[in-house]
């Protein structure tokens, strides 16, 4: 997680608060520590001895305390409405007795909640300070229900320190980074939450203030079905919080990427939404996607949960050679078939 020094870059006011040798990490220490491998899915079984498997890369929460594997994941083989987050689920086992000291930690992806899940694993000592408490749990209600809840969002020192990982996402620089380039967004994350805890972990520290976001580009409507929407946008991550605000429940959002793929993104506002069964639609998507290219990698093919998921994430950084009228087909079968339940 670098080598101590102040990182100035993004940040208003002195960063002079150094990282002392009890805290700071080497990159060869966390390299030894961090699997990610991007968009990887294995079974439980297959996890090592001593292993946490997080945010995904097992799907759904399990536990060998005997072999001391754990899968803390919140998207499959779970009510998600009452699964903590995977950062929560984190924060919680450090609390109540697990001590991550030398264990391997599993990632398939990089987002808010598989890198503060990450960081308090290699920091568990921040697990008892009050102020890393108070942000893991906002960020937890945010991941785990979702942008329908509406909240206040992240904190904004952990904005701050996750602002390498935002900007990178929000123009689609992530899907285009070597294995190298894309571990250098953790690091880079790592050592921001490390600074903003040593300096007191303070939720609005001014020293730690994000630069102010810029608005997403308009969303482009491109499907309107019976209750669900494919819509398009070219960056950011506004799109399902302006949909759910704008009474859409259910929608796919696509993503043209640089190689000329698609990420696509399928959800719904919550499970109380009783249509758009996600995984079932997910299911659907990952066959044509097979038939579409039959090179797909079924590991890093369609997934998710039961409220969100989405298309491929392969080790290249691609996703989806499925054209949008082809996933409107796909979803329109699924819907249609819905109705006809009795």
């Amino acid at each position: 997680m670098g080598s101590g020094k102040a990182r100035r870059s993004g940040v208003r006011g002195s960063l002079a608060v150094p990282l002392s040798p009890s805290i700071s990490s080497s990159a060869a220490e966390v390299c030894d520590r961090v699997l990610l491998r991007r968009g990887a899915t294995i079974p439980f079984e297959e996890l090592p001895e001593r292993s946490i498997a997080l945010d995904g890369y097992v799907q759904g929460p399990r536990m060998d305390p005997v072999g001391q594997r754990y899968s803390f994941d919140h998207h499959a083989g779970c009510i998600r409405h009452a699964t903590l987050a995977t950062c929560e689920m984190a924060l919680d086992a450090v609390r109540v007795g697990l001590d991550p000291a030398g264990m391997l930690l599993c990632l398939n992806d990089l987002d808010t909640d598989s890198v503060v899940s990450t960081w308090i694993l290699l920091r568990p000592a921040a697990a008892f300070d009050h102020g890393v408490v108070a942000a893991i749990r906002s960020l937890g209600r945010l991941d785990a229900l979702g942008p329908a809840e509406g909240g206040p969002g992240l904190f904004p020192a952990l904005r701050w320190a996750l602002q390498p990982l935002l900007d990178a996402a929000m123009g689609g620089q992530d899907r285009r980074l070597d294995e190298a380039g894309y571990r250098g967004l953790l690091d880079a994350c790592l050592e921001r939450l490390d600074r903003w805890w040593l300096a007191g972990a303070l939720a609005d520290d001014e020293r730690f203030l994000a630069p102010p976001t810029t608005p997403d580009p308009p969303l482009e409507q491109l499907h309107r079905g019976a209750g669900w929407v494919l819509a398009r946008t070219q960056a950011g991550s506004s799109a399902f919080p302006t949909l759910y605000r704008s009474g859409i429940r259910a929608a796919v959002v696509a993503r043209p990427l640089h190689d000329g793929t698609t990420e696509y993104s399928v959800g719904k506002a919550s499970e109380f939404v009783a249509s758009f069964d996600v995984p079932h639609l997910l299911t659907a998507l990952a066959k044509a996607e097979q038939a579409r290219n039959p090179q797909q990698d079924p590991a890093r093919t369609w997934g998710g949960g039961s409220t969100i998921g989405g298309s491929p994430r392969n080790a290249d950084g691609s996703s989806s050679r499925l054209a949008w009228q082809e996933v409107v087909t796909v979803v329109e079968g699924v819907v249609g078939q819905e109705g006809k339940r009795p």
